[in-house]
């Protein structure tokens, strides 16, 4: 059953710390990784890690939604299986941000298999201007999938066009054939 409560984002007093070092000294603010752990709990301002880490991985790719308002994925893989019960946010090794509703299952990570998160983060708390991505190598560049889609859709239906013509010319070759004329 799911909880009708909302959890939000707890930024840590480390992360803050290193954003506030990071401003004094005119420095963007890059925000690196995203862990997920199996501990269910309220997360704390004062955490430096999750509880129960059990994958942390790049960033992939962030896009600023608005003035206040990223949004960011990360691709968990591996033999790993185990609910999803926290997040954690990084900048470097500094634990920026935790998220865990208590004991609530929000995601599962399965064996074997590769699961795509993607975090939309209101920065309304900080200034947003100053907080920059370290993005990983491994683009899924999920954010234009609308447009990726209908250009893989397009280029099927040339291949699936080309190939009947194909098919229409050697039918056409074939009789040819076999009336002598060609």
């Amino acid at each position: 059953m799911q909880s009708s409560q909302f959890a939000s984002v707890v930024w840590t007093t480390p992360g803050l710390a290193k954003l506030t070092q990071a401003l004094e000294q005119g420095q963007a603010f890059t925000l690196t990784h995203l862990s997920a752990g199996s501990a269910g709990y309220i997360a704390s301002h004062l955490q430096t890690q999750l509880r129960h880490e059990r994958q942390k991985v790049p960033i992939l790719q962030a896009e600023q939604l608005t003035a206040t308002q990223v949004r960011f994925s990360a691709v968990f893989e591996g033999e790993a299986d185990y609910p999803v019960k926290e997040l954690g946010i990084w900048s470097g090794s500094t634990l920026v941000a935790v998220y865990s509703a208590g004991g609530e299952v929000l995601n599962h990570k399965s064996k074997d298999v590769a699961w795509l998160e993607v975090i939309s983060l209101n920065l309304a708390a900080l200034p947003s201007q100053q907080v920059s991505f370290e993005t990983g190598v491994l683009n899924t560049n999920i954010f234009m999938a609308k447009e990726l889609a209908t250009s893989v859709y397009a280029h099927l239906r040339q291949g699936k066009s080309l190939i009947q013509q194909a098919n229409q010319t050697m039918q056409l070759a074939m009789r040819l054939r076999k009336a002598n004329i060609g």
